[in-house]
C-alpha cells in the first residue's frame, strides 16, 4: 500500500465513523428550525433548550400540550399566557439531583399521550433535561442505565461534562424506588 492510500485511509476512515447514523432508539431531532435542541424522545414526549415567545406557534403545530420546566430561577408563565399550553415546573439544581424532583418531572411525562405530547426543556436542554429523559429511558421505557447514559452524553444535546454528578446520580440511583414513587 503507497504513502497515499494509507493518508487517504487515515483520512477517510474517521469521516466514515463520524457520519455513522444516528442510532434509531435515541431521541431523533426535529427540525424545525426554530426552536433550539428541539428532539422528539417518542411519539408522546419531546426535549429542548429553554423557549422563547416565536417558538410558541411551532409547539402548537407539533401538539404540545403541556411544558416541563425544570429550570430553577426561570419560568415559562408568560409565555402561554392565553393558551392551552399547561406549564408545569419542577425546578431542579443541576449540582444535586434529588430522587423528588426525578419522581415530579417524571409524573408529569406518565400523562403524555401522543393526542397530548409534552415537551421538557431547561436552559440548554441537555443536562437536567438530559437526567430526566434518561430517568424516562429507564425507568418507564425499560432501558439499562448504560444506555441511557450513552445517550445523555453522546446523543448530541450539548451535556457538559462538569455535571458528571448527573451520571453518577443514573449510575447510583435505586430504580425500584423511582418505580415505586413514580406510580403512587
Amino acid at each position: 500500500m503507497s504513502l497515499r492510500h494509507l493518508l487517504l485511509l487515515l483520512f477517510v476512515l474517521p469521516l466514515l465513523a463520524w457520519a455513522a447514523p444516528r442510532p434509531s432508539e435515541w431521541a431523533q431531532p426535529v427540525g424545525n428550525g426554530k426552536i433550539i435542541n428541539l428532539y422528539r424522545i417518542s411519539p408522546s414526549i419531546y426535549r429542548s433548550a429553554q423557549l422563547d415567545g416565536p417558538d410558541v406557534a411551532s409547539l402548537k403545530k407539533l401538539g404540545i400540550r403541556t411544558v416541563l420546566n425544570l429550570r430553577r430561577f426561570h419560568s415559562d408563565e408568560y409565555l402561554f399566557k392565553g393558551t392551552s399550553v399547561q406549564m408545569v415546573r419542577v425546578p431542579m439544581n443541576a449540582w444535586h439531583i434529588e430522587d423528588e424532583d426525578v419522581v415530579a418531572a417524571l409524573k408529569v411525562l406518565q400523562q403524555a399521550s401522543p393526542a397530548a405530547p409534552v415537551l421538557i426543556h431547561c436552559q440548554h436542554g441537555a443536562d437536567r433535561t438530559g437526567v430526566v429523559s434518561a430517568m424516562y429511558r429507564i425507568v418507564v421505557q425499560g432501558w439499562d442505565k448504560q444506555a441511557a447514559i450513552d445517550e445523555m452524553i453522546n446523543g448530541g444535546y450539548g451535556f457538559h461534562p462538569v455535571w458528571d454528578n448527573i451520571r453518577s446520580y443514573i449510575q447510583q440511583v435505586d430504580v425500584a424506588r423511582i418505580k415505586a414513587a413514580v406510580s403512587r
